[in-house]
């Protein structure tokens, strides 16, 4: 019996010759593990619950950082008889879970601390140490923020486009991951200074508390950002329509093809698709010369687009009319 094998796209076997996702989603997991560390102990001490949500932020996206890394480790293990297509979605799950777990981890608790400190109340403590946690943490942050959208821009620069026009389109999730929740992570840390700058100002406890609240909120916003568009992807999302085109275009060029009846390209993993037509041949073609134009066609399809990982193609000796009239697509 012959073993499944799945194909990659050049951008994907960029993507791991580069093996720049492991370095953002490294740098990105020290910074919040040593800021995680420092929040938790210094807004014990201090009493700031906004501090203390701040811990929660930082070990929330430490949290994503293991996730994205077991996403791309499960991501390589080779096609087998139950995944012919590889593994590649585990990308998307793992990026899906990691989303969760933010929610989960940092924006509940933050939201349940402010709750507690709004009903209680408790006298905040010395804030020295507190700043100087806020201003490391703002460096860290600022540091894996800085690596992450170096890759983006490396990235965007290759296919031609501006580094937010990838960001947000791309179907790459760590890079994103990491931007989002670094971005996230330097309006918490401003959220919590400007709630404990008035607390101690106004010597009420008030303001820390909101600063939490706000930043629990803002977890939640980020991982609905972050999480949305991956459902999209795990349910089988299409190359988007321009890039479609451009598929249809090479297709439709080819001098074997009389008549394209269907194309789909739906994604199988980053920046990997999945290219599926069915079309109509010349009638003029040999049985070997058809086999022939359609191996030249695959090629073509792959020069054509980077984020083409495989190629089926249908042939039918039926018309688009017969199709549509028959309700078959």
């Amino acid at each position: 019996m012959l073993r499944p094998t799945n194909r990659r796209s050049r951008a994907a076997l960029k993507r791991i010759e580069r093996n720049e996702s492991w370095r953002t989603i490294l740098i990105a997991l020290a910074a919040n593990i040593v800021i995680a560390i420092a929040k938790l102990i210094t807004g014990l001490m201090s009493g700031s619950t906004a501090l203390l949500a701040e811990a929660a932020h930082s070990l929330a996206d430490a949290s994503n950082e293991v996730l994205l890394g077991i996403s791309l480790r499960r991501a390589t293990a080779p096609a087998d008889e139950l995944h012919p297509l590889g593994h590649g979605r585990e990308r998307f799950l793992w990026a899906f879970l990691a989303a969760i777990a933010s929610f989960l981890i940092g924006g509940c608790f933050s939201v349940g601390m402010a709750i507690r400190q709004l009903a209680h109340g408790e006298p905040l403590g010395n804030p020295t140490a507190a700043w100087i946690v806020l201003g490391v943490a703002f460096l860290g942050d600022g540091i894996s923020l800085v690596q992450s959208l170096r890759q983006a821009r490396s990235e965007a620069a290759e296919r031609g486009w501006n580094v937010w026009f990838h960001l947000f389109r791309s179907s790459d999730p760590t890079v994103r991951a990491v931007v989002v929740e670094d971005s996230a992570a330097l309006i918490g840390l401003v959220i919590a200074a400007a709630g404990l700058l008035l607390s101690h100002h106004l010597g009420n406890d008030r303001p820390d508390a909101f600063a939490s609240l706000l930043i629990g909120l803002l977890m939640a916003a980020t991982a609905f950002a972050l999480g949305r568009p991956l459902a999209d992807f795990l349910v089988g999302k299409s190359l988007p329509p321009k890039l479609l085109d451009e598929i249809r275009a090479v297709i439709d060029r080819d001098d074997a093809v009389e008549e394209i009846l269907s194309v789909q390209a739906v994604y199988i993993g980053p920046e990997e698709v999945i290219v599926s037509a069915k079309v109509r041949p010349s009638p003029q073609l040999t049985v070997e010369q058809l086999g022939r134009a359609m191996d030249n066609l695959d090629q073509a399809l792959r020069e054509t687009s980077p984020f083409v990982a495989d190629v089926f193609i249908d042939v039918t000796a039926h018309h688009a009319s017969e199709f549509s009239r028959d309700g078959i697509s």
